[in-house]
This record gives C-alpha cells, sequence and structure tokens, in this order.
C-alpha cells in the first residue's frame, strides 16, 4: 500500500466489489484495486495449486480484493462502501 493511499474494502466477493467500485465511480471519488490470488502462491517447486490440485480449497476464498483511495477521499469512501454492502 502506498502512503497516499487507505484500504476502504477488502473482502473475497466479486459482487461486493463490483458494487464498491460502482458507487465510488457515481461519486466520483478516484480509486484503484488490487486482486491477490491465494490459490497462486509458490511453495516449493510450484504454486500451492499446481503441487496439491483445487481439491479442498474453497474457490470462494482463493482470491482477495482490495479496493483504496486517497486519504482525503477515505472518509467520505468508507461511508459510500459502509452503506452499500449493509442496505
Amino acid at each position: 500500500m502506498c502512503f497516499f493511499k487507505k484500504d476502504v474494502y477488502i473482502g473475497y466477493s466479486m459482487g461486493d466489489l463490483a458494487k464498491v467500485r460502482q458507487v465510488l465511480v457515481n461519486e466520483g471519488i478516484k480509486y484503484s484495486y488490487n486482486v491477490h490470488d491465494h490459490s497462486g502462491q509458490w511453495m516449493g517447486r510450484g504454486t500451492i495449486r499446481g503441487n496439491f490440485g483445487s481439491a479442498g480449497l474453497n474457490m470462494d476464498y482463493t482470491k482477495q480484493y482490495t479496493v483504496s483511495v486517497k486519504r482525503k477521499d477515505f472518509e467520505k469512501a468508507s461511508y459510500l462502501v459502509n452503506s452499500v454492502l449493509h442496505s
């Protein structure tokens, strides 16, 4: 994370990610997002999924989404994100 940004959403739901991105676009708040794929992490000679397959992995929790905004927009963005996710 950059020193000039703060995370307003960290989660595993692509649907929630879409809601968060849409509310920020509607309010004109610039954001960046990152997708972290846990099954693609390297372990030993290959990735976790490559070594063990996907048996036993809950596919709903393999990708983590993070949305960040500028510090000056954090308070408003945080309010909007909470209102759209908990309504």
